[in-house]
């Protein structure tokens, strides 16, 4: 009882491998063998992107994530351009001129996203320390 998309994936892996071995077959050896290893090192690295893509999806559903609306967006593209625009070549020369306060808060956002970072590690894992077995 496979669902409609693995089941895509895997005709359409079935259908690229028949393809790459009549697009191969009059090949010589010596390019076959260099090719089959790149074909081979690009087999494992579909598959656990294939299984990160999945994995992803089964947690964006138990954990109610859903997507940024277009406001959401726009808020972030406009304060994005304000950071941008202040952090010019020349701006960077007066570091010195920046006052305490504004380091302060640099580093209070900094902790923030690091922090925001550590919190979803252990969202993810479902764990505080190490994995689930």
């Amino acid at each position: 009882t496979e669902s409609a998309p693995i089941k895509a994936s895997k005709g359409l892996t079935e259908s690229l491998c028949s393809l790459y071995k009549a697009a191969t077959g009059p090949l010589p050896a010596s390019v076959k063998g260099p090719l089959n290893k790149a074909v081979g090192f690009l087999e494992p690295v579909i598959y656990y992107s294939e299984v990160a893509f999945h994995l992803g999806k089964q947690v964006v559903v138990r954990q109610n994530f859903s997507l940024p609306s277009k406001v959401d967006f726009a808020a972030s593209e406009t304060q994005l351009f304000k950071v941008l625009e202040y952090v010019k070549i020349n701006n960077l020369k007066s570091l010195k001129d920046i006052p305490l306060e504004q380091w302060k808060n640099g580093a209070i956002k900094t902790f923030e996203l690091s922090a925001l970072f550590v919190v979803g590690e252990i969202v993810g894992r479902g764990n505080l320390v190490g994995y689930k077995d």
